[in-house]
């Protein structure tokens, strides 16, 4: 199984939010680790780590759409609240090495498209106010 990797094209601009994203995509490789060693204890406690980083992240990331006047933030926190939901029922029933591949590939193909697909909304919001990260 291949690692995650979050390209430069998906950086919003944001540095709170950018180490956020990748600070998540550095748990989820650490489950492939996990999941590579066949170590289903570890896949369980790496899973239980992202998703509460998720709601961390989330709830941060929220706040910072509101402070930047974000209009499309409230679509964005419903959003979000529904990713939480599908990624804590995904790991909830694993118990196999072949239930932790179908969570990380469903992460892979289906979730992180939908969470870096908005997100590059608000980093056009930000590009459109001027917002100067540095």
């Amino acid at each position: 199984m291949n690692k995650f990797e979050l390209t430069p094209a998906f950086f919003i601009g944001h540095k709170e939010i950018d180490a956020d994203h990748a600070a998540l995509v550095s748990l989820l490789n650490k489950m492939v680790d996990a999941y590579m060693a066949e170590d289903l204890t570890a896949c369980h406690d790496k899973w239980q780590q992202f998703c509460h980083k998720l709601e961390i992240h989330f709830a941060t990331e929220e706040a910072i759409m509101r402070q930047f006047e974000f209009r499309e933030s409230a679509g964005h926190e419903e959003e979000h609240q529904e990713i939480i939901k599908i990624a804590k029922s995904l790991g909830e029933g694993c118990t196999t090495l072949g239930g932790w591949e179908t969570c990380l590939f469903t992460m892979r193909d289906s979730l992180l498209s939908l969470i870096l697909k908005r997100d590059l909304k608000f980093a056009e919001h930000l590009v459109t106010i001027g917002y100067n990260r540095v």
